[in-house]
């Protein structure tokens, strides 16, 4: 397959996955999420990959949900809208989104994620339904959208991987935490240097590929289970009707407003002002 957002190697057994809009800081468009399903979809029948290596180009992992219209994950521009999307339009593309996060989650292939820089709001989507990820001591996380622009349908993957109580504090405060923070809270399995970043997700990555395909599989089955048990999936379904109704919040609204009335760097410009 020939990508536009994507570069794709096969080491070994290992499908290494680039992030490469480095220009965007790795901002997920449409176009990405609609690459990222269509090799996921693909690899899982791949008998040649055993384990899929995801990482980015440039110095930020991703930013998150890319803001330009032509880039926009959805299919209504919120600036064409100053009284707000259409609420049920927005629910059935949000459950498009989701759906396209756990078509990774349920890649019947291990997923490890390496990343290097931030880490921001819609790109813990993708850290969220990976199985393992290393971070350089570089990386920062956390959903600064938070504060204004919307809730990622797979949200409520964080209480069960930092418990509830920092899964509030990250959301309420939108902070960022820095990669020693997120291997205590259990976001990350581990944290190495820049320089070392790259050599060791996929050393990791390779020793779990010499466990027979046939295992992973089954193994991966299992774990997704007992999360899928415990009503991960009811919870994203749920967060998907939170998230339509966040985006008819006024300080969306306004957002998207000021975008069109004075442009996206200005609009940045007074949101950073506000929340910091």
């Amino acid at each position: 397959m020939e990508f536009k957002t994507l570069s794709v190697a096969l080491q070994g057994r290992v499908l290494v996955v680039t992030l490469n809009r480095p220009s965007s800081l790795n901002a997920i468009s449409m176009t990405m999420l609609r690459e990222l399903r269509a090799l996921f979809e693909a690899t899982g029948a791949d008998r040649d990959t055993s384990v899929v290596l995801v990482r980015s180009t440039g110095r930020a992992f991703s930013v998150g949900y890319d803001l330009k219209r032509e880039d926009w994950v959805t299919s209504q521009y919120p600036a064409d809208y100053p009284n707000g999307v259409d609420i049920h339009i927005d629910r059935l593309d949000i459950q498009t989104l989701l759906s396209v996060w756990l078509t990774i989650w349920r890649q019947p292939k291990p997923v490890v994620t390496a990343v290097q820089g931030v880490c921001l709001s819609g790109a813990n989507e993708l850290l969220a339904v990976s199985d393992i990820a290393v971070a350089s001591t570089a990386a920062r996380f956390g959903h600064p959208a938070g504060r204004d622009l919307g809730l990622p349908p797979t949200a409520f993957f964080w209480p069960m991987l930092v418990g509830m109580k920092k899964a509030r504090e990250l959301l309420y405060t939108a902070k960022l935490v820095d990669a020693e923070e997120a291997l205590k809270l259990g976001l990350v399995n581990e944290v190495t240097t820049p320089e070392d970043l790259d050599q060791r997700a996929m050393a990791l990555a390779q020793d779990i590929a010499r466990t027979p395909l046939e295992n992973l599989t089954v193994m991966k089955h299992a774990a997704n289970a007992w999360f899928e048990n415990m009503g991960l999936m009811q919870s994203c379904a749920a967060t998907v009707d939170f998230d339509a109704m966040f985006h008819q919040s006024e300080s969306f609204k306004a957002f998207f407003r000021r975008v069109q009335e004075s442009g996206m760097k200005a609009a940045l410009e007074a949101r950073q002002a506000e929340f910091g």
